[in-house]
C-alpha cells in the first residue's frame, strides 16, 4: 500500500504575484526535504498574506520543522504591491 504524501496546500490571495524562482525553490524545498507536494489555489475571498494548509500525513516533529523551514520560502515566493498604491496617495 503506498503511504499518502504530504501536502502543502497554498491559498494565495488574488491581487498577489508569485516570485517564479521563490516558487521553484518552495517546491524543491518542500519535495526534497519533506517529500511532499505543493497545491497552490488562488483566494475568492479577502486574505492579507498567503494560508498554508498543511495537509495528509506529517510527523509532529517533520511538521514543526516544515514549518519553520518553509514559511520564509512562502514569504519570498509570492507578494503584493498595494503597498505602492498607497504611496501615491500621500
Amino acid at each position: 500500500m503506498d503511504v499518502p504524501q504530504p501536502v502543502l496546500l497554498l491559498v494565495v490571495p488574488a491581487e498577489w504575484e508569485a516570485v517564479p524562482e521563490g516558487v521553484t525553490e518552495l517546491r524543491r524545498c518542500l519535495g526534497e526535504d519533506y517529500g511532499g507536494v505543493l497545491t497552490l489555489r488562488m483566494a475568492r475571498t479577502p486574505l492579507h498574506s498567503p494560508l498554508a494548509h498543511y495537509c495528509g500525513l506529517w510527523d509532529r516533529a517533520e511538521l514543526r520543522l516544515a514549518r519553520r523551514d518553509l514559511t520564509p520560502r512562502i514569504e519570498a515566493a509570492f507578494f503584493n504591491l498595494a503597498w505602492l498604491e498607497l504611496e501615491g496617495v500621500g
